[in-house]
C-alpha cells in the first residue's frame, strides 16, 4: 500500500503466484485494489475490470 500511495495509484496488478485473488484496500483514503494473477501451469488467468465489477478469470491453456 505504501508504494501505491507513493505513486498515487489505485490499482496494482501482479503475479504470477499460486494464490490468485483480488484484494480490496485503501490507498490515500480512496478505494484501491491489488490483483494477484495465478501461475500459468495448468490454466491462465486475467483480470476483467468494468465500472461495476472486478473479476479474476481463469482459463485453460
Amino acid at each position: 500500500v505504501a508504494e501505491m500511495e507513493k505513486h498515487r495509484v489505485q490499482w496494482l496488478i501482479h503475479g504470477h503466484t499460486h494464490r490468485p485473488a483480488v484484494h480490496e484496500l485503501s490507498a490515500n483514503d480512496q478505494p484501491a485494489f491489488r490483483v494477484v494473477l495465478g501461475a500459468w501451469h495448468h490454466e491462465g488467468s486475467m483480470v476483467k475490470v468494468t465500472p461495476d465489477n472486478v473479476e479474476l478469470i481463469a482459463f485453460p491453456l
